[in-house]
């Protein structure tokens, strides 16, 4: 299952609604609907974003643990534990890294 459509699931069994979602993510409505229609790929603060504003583990909405590397459960364990400012510089990093891969 694509990551669009686990936040989709996730966000009608709790009865939300993409404004909803929206408002608690600080996300734009439309946004998220590209992102639930597999359009768009996230970036890890709108995953972080979207997990927070469903209130689950953003493991959760990524496919869970067993598809998680070892190294990739403990870079998300130690992003966790730092503050939003650390995690925004460290997301912006990993977004120009990944952009110089490309």
């Amino acid at each position: 299952m694509s990551f669009g459509s686990t936040v989709r699931r996730k966000r009608e069994s709790l009865g939300l609604t993409l404004e909803q979602v929206a408002e608690r993510s600080k996300l734009s409505p439309n946004y998220i609907g590209t992102v639930e229609n597999g359009r768009r790929d996230p970036s890890l603060s709108t995953v972080l974003a979207l997990a927070k504003a469903l209130r689950v583990p953003a493991v959760e909405l990524l496919g869970g643990p067993e598809e998680l590397s070892a190294g990739a459960m403990e870079a998300a364990r130690l992003f966790e534990a730092c503050t939003p400012e650390v995690q925004d510089s460290v997301a912006r990093l990993l977004r120009a890294v990944a952009r110089r891969r490309r």
